[in-house]
């Protein structure tokens, strides 16, 4: 996925394939939202961006959002 690409997911906002997420949402919640996706045949979440299309960026290292989501 290219940038414009990926700026067109975040544009587009929330739908059944595409879950916009704050860095700082709970490890439940994502966890639900990774679930849900995968009952539906996959998806994206994006980490870093507001419910409404805002782009917050990540708190944490790349390294401790890995290991965060894992």
């Amino acid at each position: 996925m290219n940038r414009t690409e990926l700026l067109q997911l975040i544009a587009n906002r929330e739908n059944s394939r595409v879950e916009l997420k704050r860095d700082d949402c709970h490890p439940d919640e994502l966890a639900t939202e990774i679930s849900a996706l995968l009952n539906l045949e996959g998806g994206v979440i994006l980490l870093g961006v507001e419910d409404g299309g805002a782009i917050s960026g990540l708190t944490r290292s790349r390294e401790a959002a890995e290991e965060w989501v894992m």
